[in-house]
């Protein structure tokens, strides 16, 4: 019988490096930028769809306007969260 649930895999993942809001922080490399920054901060809003539909991860990368859900950040990307301005 298969097990049910979230299988975790030990699997070190390569980081990228993103300034976010003007700190330097390590994300998980080849994830979008919003699954990056909920694995690796706390204090979001409690919700986002993860599809691009609710608009909630809008973010600026680079100076543009992006939807983080649906951005892979690149090393060296500088991102603005709403809290800095960075919502467009």
């Amino acid at each position: 019988m298969s097990e049910r649930g979230f299988r975790f895999i030990d699997t070190p993942e390569t980081a990228i490096e993103v300034t976010v809001d003007g700190a330097l922080r390590h994300l998980p490399a080849g994830r979008s930028l919003l699954a990056g920054l909920l694995a690796t901060a706390d204090g979001a809003p409690d919700f986002f769809c993860a599809i691009g539909q609710c608009q909630r991860c809008r973010v600026r990368v680079n100076g543009t306007s992006e939807v983080a859900c649906l951005y892979t950040p690149r090393d060296g990307d500088t991102v603005e969260t709403p809290e800095t301005g960075g919502r467009a």
